[in-house]
């Protein structure tokens, strides 16, 4: 009668499972809360861009000479923000410009960089009036 010897490599199987398992577990959670960061850069980017906008709103039609109420305009992009909920500051950098900075926080699903995540957005209205000739500057 002959016996053959029974292959070493029995089990082999559970040990690279073993090992891969969990670094797939860890770029799957790497993955998941990365995204949660980059839907928090993308809500701030739109919050401040679209607050930016609403200052865009603020002419002042009532005087005999069309032009911008940059107070108005600050509020205006301050009640945006506060409708939507969420923290910014909006400076009037000059005459005809407003400056709004809004930060975003995002929980985190699995919370493997942290139970949430934060971001900053900025945008600047460029406030104008009137129109625009093709040949101007």
């Amino acid at each position: 009668m002959i016996v053959r010897a029974r292959p070493r490599d029995a089990g082999s199987v559970s040990v690279m499972v073993a090992v891969l398992v969990p670094a797939l577990l860890l770029v799957f959670a790497l993955v998941v809360d990365g995204s949660a960061r980059l839907r928090a850069i993308a809500r701030a980017d739109a919050l401040s861009a679209e607050a930016a906008r609403a200052a865009n709103t603020a002419v002042d039609t009532r005087s005999p000479s069309v032009g911008v109420d940059t107070a108005s305009a600050a509020r205006t992009a301050a009640d945006y923000l506060a409708r939507a909920g969420h923290p910014g500051q909006v400076t009037i950098t000059g005459p005809r410009a407003v400056r709004v900075t809004v930060t975003v926080t995002e929980p985190t699903t699995i919370g493997l960089l942290g139970g949430s995540a934060q971001a900053t957005g900025t945008a600047l209205a460029q406030l104008g009036v009137g129109t625009r000739d093709g040949n101007l500057p």
